[in-house]
């Protein structure tokens, strides 16, 4: 997570938040994350082949350090383990955060101090192939702290709340409150009481990985053969083509029912849904998403080839961003403006017609899921009449831009939106970039306007939708609107060190409203995944982040 401006409390924490974290991490002494029943679907688990999984696009990175996407996610989920982790609940829409490579925990009065005992006998995949230790954990987390090992979108605010981070979550001069104590316990203090820092704890950026090694061979070298502890190992990296994973024959937690199973994870690279789909009928993956406008017309397909069809929900929205700093749309004065784009967004249009009903009609930023996402509306919900007269009363509105990701269809899916936007008299024209191109273009945030974006949960909470996107100090970095609102920034800050879970949701609502009600984004939808699997796969449990646990999928034929 990042910047919490308001730290006091006092010490009235204690015995709820022992409560409360009891009930996220009770199972943290357990020999196995487990979680297997979706593994045991279809018959008993058995070893070996190919699982061909394609990723949505080249990933920005797949270590630690440079992971900051889905499609990186998908890879670095399989290779690397923190000392918690995120896994889906029997209702398939909950995402819970249960130990990984912790042992055990104690958490001091003030919640301000969290000491951790690592997992014994885990060992890092070969070729470093030592156990982990808490000096593991100590240098892996200074390294991610470090800006200079970052990339463009490194997600470091994760780190904000520990002693000797700045407020993007930088520590120069290395993390302060962090420290190994014997070779099994870690001890971190935190700026400020925060009673959700172990659920933040199972984001990639929290992985343990030898940066003994890494140093040595280089960061740029280890970037394309990471090593980390995880159920699967990174065997080769072509760029723009290809990532294959294979077995971690040294994995901790392997058993009879949590895997791993495959031998290979076999991970093809496309940029275009239509190719993929191809790919899939032709047998040449075992999952895919299938093009814009032809989700009606392979589910047929699918029941008449005995594939697997579903729409699975996804912790994740899809929205338009709106340049704070860009003079004719940002700040206070161009409110107007920003509330004609948003009525005249007609989201049915875009769900029903281009994306054939998989999405979910936003009532806010905070997804369904998320505890607390029913508390919010949309301020400017789609009314031409009054796009229009404020169109009309503003005058002569220059020529727009509207920026766009190739690949992944983005074009289609913003024509209605654009369309719509024309038919209230404003002009706005649409440009597309790849993907690593568009990242840094919009970081920049000097020429772009109006620009689309997804954002999945880092970590399940509504939090994470709110304080990484809207946060003051960090809103460049993350949604690139480089919005700025005090009065947001105290909601925000308030919520973070509010223990009681009811009055935490109600201030993070009010802190929702009022983002809503500036207008920095234009929802577009709720994500839900529609895909198709091959039935040779078996245990796949896509998850409402937009992964799996693949060393639980095993191939029934």
């Amino acid at each position: 997570m990042k910047n919490l401006r308001m730290r006091s409390r006092g010490a009235l924490i204690a015995a709820i938040v022992l409560v409360a974290l009891a009930l996220v991490l009770s199972a943290c002494g357990s020999s196995s994350s487990s979680g297997s029943s979706s593994s045991s679907s279809g018959g008993t688990p058995k070893a070996g082949g190919t699982y061909n999984y394609p990723l949505d696009g080249e990933p920005v990175g797949i270590a630690p350090n440079t992971y900051q996407e889905s499609i990186g996610y998908n890879v670095v989920r399989q290779v690397f383990e923190g000392l918690f982790k995120y896994k889906v609940a029997a209702d398939g829409v909950t995402m819970n955060t249960v130990p990984s490579l912790c042992s055990g925990y104690k958490v001091s009065s003030d919640a301000k101090t969290f000491t951790f005992t690592i997992r014994q006998g885990v060992m890092f995949q070969p070729p470093v192939n030592r156990e982990v230790k808490a000096a593991d954990v100590v240098a892996s987390w200074n390294a991610v702290a470090n800006p200079k090992n970052w990339v463009t979108g490194t997600p470091a605010y994760i780190l904000e709340p520990i002693v000797g981070t700045d407020e993007t979550g930088a520590a120069k001069h290395g993390l302060t409150g962090v420290k190994a104590i014997g070779d099994w316990t870690v001890q971190v203090t935190l700026k400020y009481p925060f009673a959700e820092f172990p659920a933040s704890m199972g984001h990639p950026i929290m992985s343990v990985w030898p940066v003994d090694y890494a140093m040595k061979e280089g960061l740029k070298t280890f970037e394309q053969k990471p090593i980390g502890t995880g159920p699967y190992m990174v065997s080769k990296w072509v760029h723009n083509q290809e990532i294959d994973l294979v077995k971690n024959p040294n994995w901790w937690n392997k058993s009879a029912t949590n895997g791993p199973f495959v031998d290979t994870i076999h991970m093809p690279e496309f940029t275009d849904p239509s190719t993929e789909w191809l790919a899939f009928q032709a047998g040449n993956i075992d999952y895919t998403s299938v093009p814009t406008g032809q989700v009606q017309s392979s589910t047929a397909m699918a029941n008449s080839k005995g594939w697997i069809a579903k729409k699975w929900p996804d912790l994740g929205i899809y929205f338009i961003g709106i340049n704070q700093k860009d003079p004719v749309l940002g700040g206070a004065k161009n409110l107007p403006l920003r509330q004609a784009l948003s009525y005249s967004v007609d989201r049915n249009a875009v769900i029903n017609t281009v994306s054939e009903g998989v999405p979910l009609v936003p009532n806010g930023v905070v997804p369904v899921g998320i505890p607390g996402s029913n508390l919010s509306t949309l301020p400017y919900p789609y009314d031409v009449a009054k796009a229009k007269q404020i169109v009309q009363s503003l005058g002569k509105v220059p020529t727009l831009k509207l920026w766009y990701n190739t690949g992944a269809n983005h074009d289609k899916i913003l024509a209605p939106v654009q369309a719509g936007w024309q038919a209230i008299g404003l002009n706005v024209t649409m440009t597309g970039y790849e993907w690593g191109t568009y990242l840094t273009k919009c970081s920049q945030g000097t020429q772009d306007q109006l620009y689309r974006l997804g954002w999945l949960a880092d970590y399940p909470s509504m939090d994470d939708f709110l304080y990484p996107l809207f946060q003051s100090s960090v809103s460049g970095a993350n949604t690139f609107t480089f919005y700025s609102n005090p009065t947001v920034d105290k909601l925000l800050a308030t919520a973070r060190g509010t223990v009681d879970t009811t009055q935490r949701l109600q201030i993070y609502a009010q802190a929702e409203k009022q983002i809503l009600a500036d207008a920095p984004v234009i929802p577009l939808y709720f994500y839900r995944d529609y895909r198709i699997m091959d039935k040779r796969v078996l245990g796949q449990q896509h998850d409402p982040m937009g992964s799996e646990d693949m060393n639980l999928v095993w191939v029934g034929q």
